[in-house]
């Protein structure tokens, strides 16, 4: 199933955020499937995947809604 152009900017622009702001060490929440929150230590990029220390690269920032327990929503910072 392709994603719709939408969906494609968020994750985009999630990308791009997430980037600039994460950084080694910080603890991460994500949604995973089949919906269930992870908390995660961030360590790298794998192209759009966040890897966790422990070397899970299974991570989207499009799913990230905490960082260092402060609420955050990449899709719509600029």
């Amino acid at each position: 199933m392709e994603l719709s152009a939408e969906k494609k900017l968020a994750c985009s622009k999630a990308e791009a955020t997430a980037k600039k702001v994460l950084k080694a060490g910080d603890r991460v929440r994500c949604t995973k499937c089949p919906g269930t929150k992870r908390v995660f230590t961030f360590s790298y990029w794998d192209g759009c995947w966040m890897v966790s220390k422990s070397g899970i690269n299974d991570y989207h920032p499009v799913n990230v809604d905490m960082v260092n327990g402060i609420a955050v929503d990449f899709q719509h910072y600029a």
